[in-house]
């Protein structure tokens, strides 16, 4: 059953909130507006809060939990991502007498576009509280013309790698003159180590930088396999399907 949706978002200052209908909160570009709401750290829960510095963005995205900041990784791992906050929106409704709200993870936009709302699910499972909320999502989503998106979460192994080489996402792991040395090295695909050896320079700064490439997508590895000394590097190639399309949305 629908209900009566209203957004609350910071207007364009930050200085206060303000409420509007989820039909009217299509238009504020929530992307670049500040947070409404922060996780409270309780003693019973598990989960931890933390923040993820998005090479995106070049800002730091909270995270409610160490899932939801695997999920922040992968979006900002993505081309299509040009931009992505978290908890700049709350969503909020009446039930039962009661007033109700969520609050998604990320508002991102695309290279097309588009906002999505993204919502991870709870580390403990689909919870009926949790589908209510999705049906919420999806709503404000139709009156605001979002798109709701779910994350996809790749294999362990290639989260791990990848988890490795984001170490290595800021700007300053790059180097023009070594980053051109490396991609002459990788030209045709060979073991990493062999490459770092051909391009004559020290392996300890070189490594970074080669990192840097891979997580730049300049470079490619075979990501569902360990990645270490024998892994083969070359200029381009396939990577799992949840790395390349980190959400699925309702028209996916």
């Amino acid at each position: 059953m629908a209900v009566a949706l209203e957004v609350v978002h910071r207007i364009e200052d930050g200085s206060r909130s303000i409420t509007v209908p989820a039909a009217r909160a299509g238009a504020v570009p929530l992307t670049s507006r500040g947070e409404v709401w922060r996780p409270a750290r309780h003693p019973s829960q598990r989960s931890i809060a933390t923040w993820w510095w998005a090479a995106t963005t070049g800002k730091l995205v909270g995270c409610r939990s160490m899932n939801v900041l695997a999920v922040a990784m992968l979006l900002d791992f993505n081309p299509s991502v040009t931009e992505f906050t978290a908890w700049p929106a709350k969503i909020k409704w009446r039930a039962r007498g009661r007033e109700r709200s969520v609050v998604p993870d990320f508002f991102v936009r695309t290279d097309q576009g588009a906002t999505l709302v993204v919502a991870c699910p709870p580390a403990s499972g689909q919870s009926l509280r949790w589908q209510r909320q999705q049906q919420v999502l999806r709503q404000a989503c139709d009156e605001a013309g979002w798109e709701l998106a779910m994350p996809r979460i790749p294999e362990p192994m290639a989260l791990s790698n990848l988890r490795w080489v984001a170490r290595y996402r800021h700007p300053r792991c790059g180097d023009r003159e070594v980053e051109q040395a490396l991609k002459a090295a990788f030209r045709n695909p060979c073991v990493l180590e062999e490459g770092v050896r051909a391009t004559g320079l020290p392996r300890l700064s070189t490594l970074p930088r080669l990192y840097h490439l891979l997580w730049r997508r300049e470079l490619a590895v075979e990501w569902n396999r360990a990645m270490g000394p024998d892994s083969v590097i070359r200029a381009s190639g396939r990577m799992p399907s949840a790395m390349r399309l980190p959400f699925e949305t309702d028209a996916t």
